[in-house]
């Protein structure tokens, strides 16, 4: 009986040891072994986050063009006075002699304070590259004015006048329209326009039907058109005014639109 009591015991004890050993192998070892993994529910939760590429509104995308003719009304040059001297005070007294008969022209012919800028006044040294070392010869000294000119009409007398006071620079002439508000709210409108008819087409062409406006970019530039010019003698009397002709500008206007698709 005592025997049989044993062998129970060992076999009680044998079977507790498999299971702690079966419980034991299903610990884990340390929570880094595991890291990267989910459960099944919490990778199927995250799975959504992971779809890309969401499709935009779909539409037809075109250009438009809009070309308006316009005629400058304003003009503006730079011209002023160079001179040479020995000494630097002869240079800059002779330039400021000269500039101030060249002013005094300016305002004689109409062109007010607000229309005269300075954009230019230099002093240097003039040498002599010939010899060694170089030779110091003397001075020049330059003033230089920017004058905007309301009246088309008057900028060749302008010019046969200042040149006839003194001026001996006249570095170009350039044009412009000072009120191009009205030119530009044209181009947009030729533009839409443009963009409309070619968006129509494309629409009839695809066998869709064309919706509102989802998108609009609009790009202006009105081209400069300068006109160089040159110091002329001094006009003598009943002589031929200096010719300048403005001609005429273009403001561009391009609009880039997309059209819905209904």
């Amino acid at each position: 009986m005592r025997k049989t009591t044993l062998i129970l015991t060992a076999l009680g004890l044998l079977l507790f040891g498999g299971t702690l050993l079966l419980v034991l192998s299903f610990v884990p070892a340390s929570p880094s072994r595991y890291q990267g993994y989910a459960p099944v529910a919490a990778q199927a939760q995250a799975a959504p986050l992971l779809q890309t590429g969401v499709a935009g509104p779909s539409g037809i995308t075109v250009t438009g063009d809009g070309i308006v003719q316009v005629k400058p009304d304003l003009a503006r040059v730079t011209l002023g006075v160079e001179v040479t001297s020995a000494s630097a005070a002869g240079a800059q007294q002779d330039a400021a002699s000269k500039m101030d008969a060249v002013m005094a022209q300016l305002k004689s012919q109409g062109i007010q304070d607000k229309d005269i800028q300075t954009v230019r006044f230099d002093l240097q040294p003039n040498y002599d590259y010939s010899t060694q070392p170089p030779a110091l010869r003397g001075y020049r000294a330059t003033n230089l004015v920017l004058v905007t000119v309301r009246e088309i009409s008057k900028v060749g007398g302008l010019l046969d006048a200042v040149v006839a006071s003194g001026a001996t620079r006249l570095q170009g002439i350039s044009f412009s329209v000072s009120d191009p508000a009205a030119a530009s709210a044209q181009g947009r409108e030729e533009a839409m326009k443009n963009a409309r008819a070619k968006a129509d087409q494309l629409a009839q062409l695809a066998g869709v039907s064309l919706g509102a406006p989802i998108s609009i970019e609009e790009t202006t530039s009105q081209p400069p058109a300068p006109v160089e010019a040159r110091a002329a003698a001094p006009s003598l009397a009943g002589a031929p005014q200096t010719p300048i002709s403005s001609g005429t500008q273009e403001i561009h206007t391009t609009v880039r639109v997309i059209y819905s698709i209904k």
